[in-house]
């Protein structure tokens, strides 16, 4: 499976978020609940706010994090912290939150949590990774936070119950909008009216996972130049639509066994036309896939039939829905099909030392 820059840089940021804890030495403990959104900065180009606890419920966890060699854990070397510490970390996170900022290098990404852990616990494994790595990071303070340096200047934060990762200046904005210094994510208008939306909807209140992203000029002309070969009008009305689309959000429920994983999306346009030529679009592409086979052999056909798209206005609403037992099944076979090693072509078999020999035996000599 490959993964782009930022879900790489998103993976390292999930393991410092999980294994961080072990660091701060028995000074580690939560006075009280802390909600990770708070670290999200008002400037955040995308947001995504993750249950952790609800999601560990889910098939679509067992079949990603949950099992040994799934993708999660061996991107994130969760085997190896579970082997020192006696207890798998992923199953002490409660809440997620992931920041991107909408300026700065590329791959920059902040990641904010909040984890369970005991003394006793935190005691064990502090002093069993310290030892495999022969020695101690010592924290200093900054603010209500005690901070480290990690690997490749990323930096790991605690406090206000609440484990900050990230780098250079998006991780000191964290701190600063979760110490109420600046603006969060409760200041950001478009950010917090989408998440209303998708929200008030019934049976929707709270989604395992709720992400939205503010696009900018910027990113809507890089995916106007990544959709060129996705669309067969190239007439610039589809294009117009897709450029129009000022925002997008994401909420997932992600169902336990044999429950239902539904998919809402919604999508805000600058205008009532570009929300109708995205509506075409969408359409199209579920008429393609619900004529591919292989799609559909997968196991991916009730969530392509169920898909539902309706505009009003300046809005476009998406949703879908499959079991959640199926649809882990169907992405179980694709990422075991997708990490099957290719066969190699075979190679020109060589010949015997005695043909070699026969052939320049009969080469006419000069």
């Amino acid at each position: 499976m490959q993964l782009s820059q930022t879900a790489r840089v998103a993976i390292i940021g999930v393991a410092g978020t999980v294994g961080a804890f072990f660091v701060f030495g028995g000074g580690f403990h939560s006075s009280g609940p802390a909600d990770p959104n708070d670290a999200v900065p008002k400037d955040s180009f995308l947001v995504a706010s993750v249950d952790a606890q609800e999601l560990r419920r889910s098939p679509l966890f067992t079949t990603l994090a949950g099992k040994e060699g799934s993708p999660a854990t061996r991107a994130l070397g969760v085997g190896a912290i579970a082997d020192a510490c006696g207890f798998d970390p992923l199953s002490r996170v409660v809440r997620l939150a992931v920041a991107i900022p909408e300026e700065g290098d590329r791959g920059d990404i902040g990641l904010a949590a909040r984890i369970e852990v005991s003394r006793d616990e935190l005691e064990r494994c502090t002093k069993s990774l310290a030892e495999k790595r022969g020695g101690k990071a010592e924290p200093r303070e900054v603010g209500s936070f005690a901070v480290i340096e990690g690997p490749s200047g990323a930096r790991l934060a605690y406090g206000a119950g609440l484990l900050v990762v990230g780098k250079g200046a998006w991780h000191d904005a964290m701190l600063a909008a979760a110490e109420k210094k600046k603006p969060g994510l409760k200041d950001a208008r478009e950010h917090m009216a989408l998440r209303e939306s998708l929200t008030q909807k019934e049976g929707w209140r709270a989604p395992t996972i709720l992400a939205t992203a503010l696009l900018p000029k910027s990113l809507r002309e890089r995916l106007k130049r990544d959709m060129g070969g996705e669309v067969d009008d190239p007439s610039a009305n589809v294009m117009a639509g897709v450029l129009g689309v000022s925002s997008v959000g994401v909420a997932i429920k992600a169902g336990g066994p044999g429950g239902n994983v539904d998919v809402a999306i919604e999508m805000t346009c600058e205008s009532s036309d570009a929300c109708d030529v995205v509506d075409k679009l969408i359409q199209r592409k579920r008429l393609e896939w619900s004529k591919d086979l292989m799609l559909r052999l997968a196991g991916f056909g009730q969530a392509i039939d169920s898909l539902e798209v309706k505009a009003e206005g300046s809005r476009l609403r998406a949703t879908a829905s499959s079991g959640a037992d199926a649809l882990a099944g169907a992405i179980d076979r694709a990422l075991r099909h997708n990490s099957t090693p290719k066969p190699r072509p075979p190679a020109a078999p060589m010949l015997p030392d005695e043909t070699l020999k026969n052939d320049a035996g009969s080469r006419p000599r000069p």
